[in-house]
């Protein structure tokens, strides 16, 4: 699916920063999805992010004691979501 730019509902490409409280963890790697942001299922697609990202600081030795996601539109860099970690 892509995105139609003049539709703001639908699939869109996103870019997830993950962080650890205000520090940005894995800031050297791209993280580019497809998300639906409207999807029924978009908080348990997003948690899932938020765990695998994490899991992957975590194995590069970053601390992760305040996980969050960033959600952010990838052609314009846009805050979509803020999702704070459990």
């Amino acid at each position: 699916m892509t995105h139609d730019p003049t539709n703001p509902a639908g699939p869109r490409r996103c870019r997830l920063h993950i962080f650890d409280g205000r520090y940005e963890v894995l800031h050297r790697r791209q993280h580019l999805v497809t998300l639906d942001l409207d999807s029924p299922s978009i908080d348990m697609t997003l948690d899932l992010h938020l765990q695998q990202l994490t899991r992957a600081a975590l194995a590069d030795g970053e601390p992760m004691d305040r996980p969050r996601l960033e959600v952010r539109d990838a052609a314009t860099g846009q805050l979509l979501v803020d999702r704070p970690g459990v």
